[in-house]
């Protein structure tokens, strides 16, 4: 059975709103990726590194059910995205594990998304509380104070500092614990379904579900197309481009 996504007016009188980092405030710093893709005289633009990500994405969605481990995931992620940018298969292994060392070494995503700091600094200022619950590597609280948004986050919950993850509803219990907050009093804004659609509902909190390229149409929450739409929704209680599906 599809569940029915709750009316934009409930959400938006809930205080809370935790969100996801990477995919949802952050994106890939494609700099350093075409740094790495010009070895093979590829130099794709940001468009068409983000439609990549998009279907990468969509594949990791459904590869966390097959529980293939942090690194299983990683590798499996980034494989598909060079290859879909043209990366020879030839060179997809060695690829990915160079970016994972580039990632140890400073975090891969800490390019903010196109209106995010914007779009948080209005739930700020209209009294939400925030806080961001993410499946990183231990360096996604510095890389998100390095970003702008710390200073409007009262908590960040990483996995790897915690030893919990998405879709386990512990992390998000973790977060609610933090800011002395009930489950029926918050959102999770994310970008992945098995991690931010079912951890959340599994913790009993309301998803809200970023797809930009409507990849998700099956998840059973309200999405938006971009966090540009998030203020609109969880201020106002109104449907811009947000869809209930």
């Amino acid at each position: 059975m599809i569940r029915r996504p709750v009316d934009p007016g409930v959400l938006a009188a809930r205080p809370v709103v935790l969100l996801d980092a990477g995919g949802t405030l952050v994106g890939l710093d494609h700099d350093r990726l075409r740094f790495l893709t010009a070895r093979v005289g590829l130099e794709p633009d940001d468009a068409r590194l983000e439609a990549a990500e998009a279907r990468a994405r969509r594949w990791a969605d459904a590869a966390v059910r097959r529980q293939l481990g942090f690194r299983g995931l990683w590798d499996g992620y980034f494989a598909r995205l060079l290859a879909d940018v043209g990366v020879p298969e030839s060179m997809l292994a060695e690829f990915t594990g160079r970016l994972w060392s580039m990632h140890r070494e400073r975090g891969l995503w800490n390019r903010p998304i196109e209106g995010a700091l914007e779009a948080i600094e209005r739930l700020a200022a209209a009294g939400k509380r925030l806080a961001v619950v993410s499946n990183a590597e231990g360096q996604i609280e510095e890389d998100l104070a390095s970003t702008g948004f710390g200073r409007f986050l009262e908590t960040v919950v990483d996995s790897a500092v915690v030893g919990l993850s998405k879709p386990d509803p512990r992390i998000f219990e973790l977060a609610l614990a933090r800011l002395e907050a009930f489950p029926e009093q918050a959102v999770h804004v994310g970008d992945v379904p098995s991690y931010d659609v079912a951890g959340a509902r599994a913790a009993g909190i309301e998803p809200v579900l970023i797809d930009p390229l409507g990849l998700h149409d099956d998840a059973g929450c309200m999405t938006i197309r971009s966090i540009r739409e998030l203020p609109v929704l969880l201020i106002d209680g109104v449907v811009s481009g947000g869809r209930r599906h």
